[in-house]
C-alpha cells in the first residue's frame, strides 16, 4: 500500500487506506485504537462513516498512523535469530541441562551477550518452559510470585501464601522449567523463595543476569550463602567475546563487506556486546539506505557519531 502524507484529508479515502491496511496486516482494530490514541468504538463508527464527532482529528490520527507505519517498513530489521553462536550455543546446552535434570542454573555475563535473546528463543521453542524478568518493581518475594503466577496463566491474587501454594499446585509433578531474567534484581529474600520451589517440587530452575547477580549472592552471611550455593548445580559464565566467524553467522545472508564485519566484530567486544552491534547496524544500514549506498565503515562510524557513542566526526 503507498500512501502519501500530502495526501488530501478526505475522509472516505482514508477510510480505504485504513480498511486496506487492516486486510493487509491482519492487526485488529483495537490495536490501531490504543495506538492512535482512540477508543475502539471511535475507531470503528469512523470506519463505517457514522462518528458524529470530530472525524477530522480521527482522520488526522490515521493519517500520521499510516505514515510512521511506512517508515517503520522501511527500516533495516534485526538480523535473524543465530543460533550458531558460541555464547547461544553454550546458554542453549546449559539449559537443557538444567531442564533434563531438574537443576539450579546460575547463568550470568555482560549487558548484550545474548542471553535475553536466547532465553526467550528457548522458552518459546521448548514445552513446559516459563520466562519471567525481572526487574526494580518485582524484586521482592511476593512481587515475584505474583509475576510467576501470571506467566503461568494463573489469576495474580491472593495472600503470598496463597499465591505460593497456587504455583506449586499448578507445577508439582510437570517437570517444567521456570527461568528468571535480569535476576539481580532480586532480593535476598526472593531468591529463597523462588528457591523453595525448586526445593518442594525438584523442577529446573534458571537465575539468569549480570555479574550484579553475584554480588548479590556473596553479599550475604556466610552460612546463607552456602545454603543456597551449594544448591546451584549448573554455572555458566559468559563474555563477550565474539570470532569473525561469529559475526558472520550473525549477519548471514547479508551483503555485508569484510571490512565492515571486522569492525563489528570489534564493536561486539566492548561494552554492550551484541545488542550495541546491531542497534549500530541498523542506524547505519539506514544512514546507507537514506544515501542509496551500500553499507561502509564510514557509514558505522556516523552511527557511533549518533549515538554518542564515539566515532568520527563528519563522516557522512
Amino acid at each position: 500500500m503507498q500512501f502519501n502524507p500530502e495526501l488530501n484529508q478526505d475522509h472516505d479515502t482514508i477510510r480505504c487506506l485504513l480498511k486496506q491496511h487492516i486486510s493487509e496486516s491482519g492487526i485488529p482494530q483495537k490495536q490501531i485504537a490504543r495506538e492512535i490514541g482512540s477508543s475502539e468504538a471511535v475507531l470503528s463508527l469512523f470506519l463505517t462513516g457514522k462518528y458524529t464527532g470530530d472525524n477530522a482529528a480521527v482522520a488526522e490520527k490515521i493519517m500520521q498512523y499510516l505514515h510512521i507505519g511506512i517508515v517503520r517498513k522501511g527500516l533495516t530489521p534485526d538480523p535473524d535469530y543465530c543460533r550458531s553462536v558460541d555464547n547461544t550455543k553454550r546458554i542453549t546446552e546449559y539449559l537443557e541441562m538444567a531442564h533434563a535434570s531438574n537443576e539450579i542454573l546460575l547463568l550470568y555475563g555482560p549487558a548484550g551477550c545474548g542471553k535475553t535473546t536466547a532465553l526467550k528463543h528457548y522458552a518459546a521453542e521448548h514445552n513446559g518452559v516459563v520466562y519471567v524478568e525481572a526487574d526494580a518493581t518485582v524484586g521482592t518475594p511476593r512481587a515475584i510470585l505474583l509475576t510467576l503466577l501470571e506467566a503461568l496463566g494463573g489469576q495474580p491474587t491472593g495472600s503470598t501464601t496463597q499465591v505460593m501454594k497456587t504455583i506449586l499446585n499448578t507445577l508439582r509433578d510437570t517437570n517444567r522449567m521456570i527461568i528468571i531474567d535480569e535476576a539481580q534484581h532480586l532480593t535476598e529474600r526472593s531468591f529463597d523463595t523462588i528457591r523453595a520451589i525448586n526445593d518442594k517440587l525438584g523442577i529446573g530452575l534458571v537465575y539468569s543476569g549480570n555479574s550484579k547477580i553475584l554480588k548479590q549472592m556473596y553479599g550475604r552471611h556466610e552460612q546463607e550463602f552456602d545454603q543456597l550455593f551449594s544448591r546451584i548445580g549448573l554455572h555458566c559464565e559468559l563474555k563477550n567475546r565474539y570470532s569473525i566467524e561469529d559475526i558472520r553467522n550473525i549477519f548471514n545472508g547479508l551483503d555485508i563487506a569484510d571490512d565492515c564485519l571486522k569492525h563489528l566484530q570489534s564493536l561486539a567486544q566492548k561494552k554492550g556486546g551484541l545488542r550495541l552491534m546491531i542497534k549500530q547496524y541498523k542506524t547505519a544500514a539506514n544512514i546507507a539506505a537514506a544515501f542509496n549506498q551500500a553499507l561502509s565503515v564510514d557509514h558505522l562510524l556516523e552511527a557511533s557519531r549518533r549515538m554518542s557513542i564515539g566515532g568520527r566526526k563528519n563522516a557522512i
